[in-house]
């Protein structure tokens, strides 16, 4: 949805079945377009990954993240290339480049960074993927191809060519998996050059090595729930390689110049209130009930049926794959079939769109079939000034099945109960000082966290019987209720306007 929409399973599952098939397209990329080719490619790129991903738009990260971009960026001495830092809203750790100079973190990376070198050699190391052109070599892959349930963009454009578009790019992924991984010797010379970049702007060349070792320990205590991290899906990690990059480092000389946030209270200061896991602003799933407070918006998906959402779109599928239905943000207005005549309906398509009622709400709905033989139902609900569409997608073969389903859905449309309200809960990065030597697993046991005592200590990196000296700064995620976009913004001024002690 136009704003983002929390996932009950991954975006790796989405799209580990087209691995296969972006790899091919990875293969088949021009390796010889030009630097302004490069640019628009990226900035198209750019462009999906705000809209399907989304950012991250806390001033305090944003900036930081930036200002560290910025310095690399000098060391970097590519005037050609224009950099642009950002911040993924994906809860995974993760590092991505896009050709052209568009070099990203995840909020899920900088949860388990510990320290301002941490950050700067992954940035490093992805501007070097840039430097080196390999994001070019894989333009292909990072095409967004994917879409939410795998629903062809083409069955929505044979009822309306804008709506395809729109409906479309539903779940688009552009990271994670849908980014073929970089090859053994790409990634050998982003080490050698991104550390040898972090060393000439001032900060520690080996600190690559330590933060990939975090990465591994968080993926161990995953197990069989984790698979293979997403940073590790598309940067190949192995001893060997390891190894290499702490001989390199070695070699190198750091420039002598301060680091912006020097110590590791002032790095996690300016990370404190990330989101941690899944961002309630994208809405939640409670059970089958997906819930969106900034939309004040409830929707009751049907029973059995995997959920899902991205920042476009909310939805369902059905256990064997043959129905979807999905829920997103048609428009701004007050007039369901004005907003359908927006989304490129034809004049004859119009005339049997029907209007009625859901929860003393404006609606309408239409059912359409297509040449290859799919039925599609769409109904689209006038609630507080945006017009939402519903949509039920399935084979002319199953519609008796899930016709009806399709329109129970639908009819479930409603603005929130109070009561569901108070259940929109998020996960926040919080800082706790420990006491005179205690360890992490005590802090922990202080309670208020959703990380076990194990977790706690691999984000702090450290042992969870480590002894800490008084006033350590230990992360938590504290579990709080969702305040809606208002009342983070009002937060965040709040605590600009005083002065934190790095403590909670």
């Amino acid at each position: 949805m136009a704003r983002r929409l929390t996932c009950s399973f991954t975006r790796r599952e989405w799209c580990a079945g087209l691995v296969a098939l972006l790899g091919g397209l990875a293969a088949g990329a021009c390796t010889t377009v030009s630097p302004r080719e490069e640019r628009d490619i990226g900035r198209k790129e750019a462009e999906q990954v705000q809209r399907t991903v989304g950012l991250v738009d806390d001033p305090k990260v944003v900036d930081y993240v930036n200002a560290i971009g910025a310095r690399l960026g000098q060391a970097a001495a590519r005037p050609d290339i224009g950099w642009q830092f950002a911040v993924a809203d994906d809860p995974a750790a993760n590092a991505f480049a896009l050709p052209g100079g568009w070099v990203y973190v995840t909020r899920g990376l900088l949860a388990l960074a510990n320290r301002e070198d941490d950050l700067a050699a992954v940035l490093g190391h992805e501007m070097a993927h840039v430097i080196e052109r390999h994001a070019t070599s894989r333009v292909g892959a990072a095409t967004p191809l994917a879409v939410l349930f795998g629903v062809p963009s083409g069955i929505l454009s044979t009822v309306s060519p804008t709506l395809g578009g729109i409906v479309g790019g539903a779940g688009r992924v552009v990271t994670g998996l849908a980014l073929a991984p970089y090859s053994r010797e790409q990634e050998r010379e982003a080490d050698r050059v991104g550390i040898a970049l972090s060393a000439r702007a001032g900060w520690d060349p080996g600190a690559l090595v330590a933060f990939l070792q975090t990465l591994e320990r968080a993926e161990a205590l995953a197990g069989s729930e984790s698979k293979r991290s997403q940073f590790f899906a598309t940067h190949p990690s192995t001893p060997e390689r390891v190894a290499n990059v702490e001989v390199m480092a070695r070699s190198l000389s750091r420039a002598p110049v301060d680091a912006i946030a020097g110590s590791r209270a002032a790095f996690l200061e300016r990370v404190e209130g990330l989101v941690v896991g899944a961002n309630a602003a994208h809405g939640v799933f409670v059970d089958r009930l997906f819930l969106h407070a900034d939309f004040d918006l409830a929707l009751e998906m049907p029973a059995g049926w995997k959920t899902a959402n991205s920042p476009e779109a909310a939805g369902a599928a059905a256990p064997e794959g043959a129905a979807v239905v999905l829920l997103q943000v048609a428009g701004a207005g007050d007039d369901p079939v004005s907003a359908a005549r927006a989304e490129g309906l034809s004049e004859a398509q119009l005339q049997r769109v029907q209007r009625l009622e859901i929860a003393r709400l404006p609606a309408a709905t239409l059912t359409a079939g297509t040449r290859d033989g799919d039925r599609l139902t769409f109904t689209w609900i006038a609630h507080r000034k945006r017009v939402f569409r519903v949509t039920g997608v399935t084979g002319d073969r199953d519609w008796e099945r899930y016709a009806d389903v399709f329109a129970r859905t639908a009819a479930t449309f409603r603005p929130l109960r109070s009561e569901e309200r108070q259940r929109i809960v998020e996960s926040r990065l919080r800082i706790r000082a420990a006491g005179a030597g205690e360890t992490v697993a005590q802090v922990v046991a202080r309670g208020g966290t959703t990380w076990t005592a194990a977790q706690a200590a691999i984000v702090n990196g450290v042992a969870p019987d480590a002894k800490l000296e008084r006033g350590w700064p230990v992360k938590v995620a504290v579990s709080e209720r969702y305040r809606g976009a208002r009342g983070a913004q009002n937060a965040r001024q709040a605590q600009e306007n005083s002065d934190p002690d790095g403590a909670t």
